[in-house]
């Protein structure tokens, strides 16, 4: 068995992932901060008004108990009180807000 090696690719991939990974790190931002410069989003916003998105989950009608976006699987934190939402890039919604899209996977 004639194996083909490369070490220094392996070496090289390694020391790229890692860079990757600590770049915030150096620049003196934690990947939470980088999220904190983002607007946060409005309700007339059009993609926010397409899935009925309300900064305050109990003025949804549709809401359930406990279904806000500090729970839904969409929502990655950048802070206490909102975070960011794979619906809305490069914007923040709040953590007690709702919208049609709340998915508890």
């Amino acid at each position: 068995m004639n194996e083909l090696r490369n070490p220094g690719r392996r070496a090289l991939l390694k020391r790229t992932a890692v860079g990757l990974s600590i770049a915030p790190l150096a620049l003196g931002r934690s990947p939470a901060a980088l999220g904190a410069d983002l607007p946060l989003i409005s309700e007339q916003d059009p993609a926010a008004k397409a899935v009925h998105y309300l900064e305050d989950a109990s003025r949804a009608k549709e809401a359930t108990s406990g279904t806000d976006c500090s729970n839904c699987s969409l929502y990655g934190a950048a802070g206490a009180k909102q975070g960011t939402c794979t619906l809305f890039p490069g914007k923040l919604v709040k953590a007690a807000g709702w919208c049609s899209a709340w998915s508890g996977l």
